[in-house]
Parts: C-alpha cells; sequence; structure tokens
C-alpha cells in the first residue's frame, strides 16, 4: 500500500520543476507588487504549497489502468459510493473486534481514513497562514478542491477513460472537508510560531531596491512577451496568406517600438512595469530614444546577432571578408551581457552595467504608495551634558 501512495509523490517530483517555471514569472510579478521582492520565506511557503497541491493531484489521478480493456467489465469503481459515513463499517469490519492500538495500527481502512483527512488539513493551514482566509471560506474552498478530484475520478479522469478507474466516495468529500477544517484551526497556534507572511515588513525593506533577480525577471518578462507578440503577428500574416520571407521588417519595426518608443514615452519597457521597474537617467529625467536604442541595443545584442549570423545562406569570405566580423561580435556580445554584466550588477558599488555606464542611464524601482516608507519624525535634541 506504501508503494501505491509513492508513486503519485514521485511523479510530483518529476513534474514541479516544470511546474514552477511556468509559474515562476507570474509568481514574481504579484510578489513584486505586494512585497517589492519575489524570494524569503513567503516564497518558500507558496513553492512548497504549490507542489503539495501538485502532489494531491497526482494522488487523485494515479496509478492509471495499465490494460487498455480495464473498462470491459465491472470494476470496484463503476458504481459511486453514496452513503455517508460507511468508513466507520469498513474500518469496523476489518477490525474483527480487535480495537486495541497495535491491532489499529494494522488496520488498512484506519490508514485509509486517516489519509483522507490528512490529504487536505495543509489546505487548511495555508488557506488561514498565508491567505488570512476566515473558517467558512476556507472549509467551502476546501469542499469545492474535495468534489473536484471525486468528480475527476468518477469521469474518468473527465472522460479520458470511458469508465471511472477510481472510486467516487461521499466519505471522501466529509473526510476531506473535516481535514481542512482540522488543518485551519491547527494554523492559528502554530502560525504563531512561524515567520509572518504579511507583506508590509518586505515592501518597506525592499521595494526601494533594484536587485539582480528583478531585473532579470524583468528582461525575462519582456522576451517572453516579444516572442509571443512575434508568433501572433506571424500567425496572422500566415493566416491571410502573407509571404513570410520578407519578416526582417515587421520584427524590426516590433522591436523598436517594444524596447525604445514604449520606455521613451513611459519610462519602461512592458517588462519593467510588471517588476516595478523604470529606466532613467542619472539625475531622475527620463532617458530619451537614442540612449534607450543604445542600451537596449547592447543588452540585446547576443539575440540579434544571432538572427544576422543564422540569417546568412551561405558564407562567401572571398567577397564579404566582413562578415568575420559577425562571429567575433557576437562573441564579445555574449562576454558583456553573460560575463561582465553580472559581475558589475552583482559587485559594483552602484549596481550599474557596462550598457548603463556608457548611455548614463540607470534601473529605478517605482513604489507603490503602500509601499512607500515613512519618514521617522526627528527626535528633540537632546541637551549636552556640561563637563
Amino acid at each position: 500500500m506504501v508503494a501505491t501512495y509513492l508513486v503519485p509523490v514521485r511523479t510530483a517530483l518529476l513534474l514541479f520543476p516544470f511546474v514552477a517555471l511556468a509559474v515562476m514569472l507570474p509568481a514574481a510579478f504579484v510578489s513584486y507588487r505586494r512585497r517589492g521582492r519575489a524570494g524569503g520565506w513567503p516564497t518558500f511557503v507558496f513553492y512548497a504549497f504549490l507542489f503539495y497541491l501538485l502532489a494531491i493531484a497526482m494522488q487523485t489521478v494515479l496509478p492509471l489502468p495499465a490494460d487498455s480493456s480495464y473498462c470491459t467489465g465491472h470494476t470496484y469503481a463503476s458504481s459511486p459510493q453514496l452513503r455517508p459515513f460507511y468508513f466507520v463499517d469498513v474500518v469496523s469490519q476489518r477490525a474483527r473486534g480487535h480495537w486495541s492500538p497495535g491491532a489499529l495500527l494494522h488496520n488498512p481502512a484506519v490508514w485509509t481514513t486517516a489519509l483522507n483527512v490528512v490529504m487536505l488539513a495543509p489546505l487548511g493551514f495555508y488557506v488561514r497562514y498565508a491567505q488570512r482566509m476566515r473558517l467558512l471560506p476556507a472549509t467551502l474552498v476546501g469542499f469545492g478542491v474535495s468534489l473536484f478530484f471525486e468528480l475527476t475520478q468518477l469521469t474518468g479522469l473527465w472522460f479520458v477513460y470511458p469508465c471511472p478507474y477510481r472510486l467516487f466516495s461521499v466519505d471522501d468529500l466529509i473526510l476531506n472537508t473535516a481535514g481542512v477544517v482540522a488543518g485551519w484551526l491547527l494554523a492559528g497556534p502554530l502560525g504563531r510560531l512561524l515567520p509572518s507572511p504579511e507583506p508590509e515588513h518586505d515592501r518597506r525593506r525592499y521595494a526601494a531596491k533594484v536587485t539582480f533577480t528583478r531585473r532579470l525577471f524583468a528582461l525575462a518578462t519582456d522576451l517572453l512577451g516579444f516572442a509571443a507578440l512575434l508568433g501572433f503577428l506571424f500567425g496572422l500574416l500566415t493566416l491571410f496568406g502573407e509571404d513570410l520571407r520578407h519578416r526582417d521588417t515587421p520584427v524590426v519595426i516590433l522591436a523598436v517600438v517594444w524596447f525604445v518608443v514604449l520606455p521613451a514615452v513611459t519610462g519602461s519597457t512592458p517588462g519593467k512595469r510588471a517588476m516595478l521597474l523604470r529606466v532613467t537617467r542619472r539625475g531622475g529625467r527620463r532617458a530619451g530614444p537614442i540612449a534607450l536604442l543604445v542600451r537596449n541595443g547592447v543588452l540585446l545584442s547576443p539575440l540579434w546577432l544571432t538572427w544576422l549570423l543564422l540569417d546568412l545562406d551561405h558564407w562567401d569570405l572571398g567577397n564579404h571578408p566582413e562578415r568575420l566580423l559577425l562571429p567575433v561580435a557576437l562573441a564579445a556580445s555574449v562576454f558583456v551581457v553573460g560575463v561582465w554584466t553580472p559581475l558589475a550588477v552583482l559587485l559594483d558599488d552602484e549596481h550599474r552595467a557596462p550598457y548603463e555606464r556608457l548611455t548614463r542611464t540607470v534601473n529605478t524601482a517605482v513604489v507603490p504608495p503602500a509601499a512607500a516608507v515613512p519618514v521617522p519624525a526627528a527626535e528633540p535634541a537632546r541637551p549636552e551634558k556640561v563637563l
């Protein structure tokens, strides 16, 4: 039985890195706006809760039927169990009159009942500790999650299978919901022993800081957003039968709009705006289009130089020896962006990348009003002691 329960956990461990990557940017977006940072204890709690959700989801659907003819005959899951508190009779039948602690520990029905309670207890703990949810809404959320899992089993993984291969049981709804209530109740005393999840402390400390990870998240958001926009544009052009051989012009136009025009007008690219960053001059003035063109041209040089290299059909070095400059420039750009820039941002006292020194621009944090750090009132002057 233990091996059966370990299969979903192992599957969750394999899938979790991909799920974490998929939610990383949206989670960073929310975290920077709520707390001014994307790390710390609340982030650890969030990703631990994310793994927990993945694990219980795998517990709901795994193991899958190995035999394709599974649904041809009557199975134990063919008819849902709709009798409330039937688990009491099952525990009693398996006990066979033996109610000692040792007998209960060896009773599989006891373990199944306990696991159904424990399964959603962390959900109740999380919604109270991290989300400050009251008991009734938390209970309704737990009941909804349990009902979703039970319907997933009743419908054969939402009709992937022609029959249910896991039993729908009203007792599971009762026990899962009871587990949510138990977790919510435990979150009261146990939550006082853990660090506070309130965002105000982090906002006061980190909202005005421009960290390397914050800049990296902004750049990743810009690149993914720009790639999605290009994909949408090329999809439209293909749909209307346009020739994509001359795709260079729309790519350049979109790149100039995204990385130069928008920050020149609004102060931020979409990615920087998502992470509450703005590009300014050293004195706080908005950066101009020329400075932004040079800044982002250097920052994105590994990408557009690689694009130029791949766009060459053949290397005719006899007639065009200047093409050798492309791989040299690409190597130099990779060094500047991939090595020099991280070292400068992490180790330099001013945390300025080489392209920022070149263009005299800097990233500044956009501090929301709720995150503004109040200036403490000046203390009254104390009289000096006369010796």
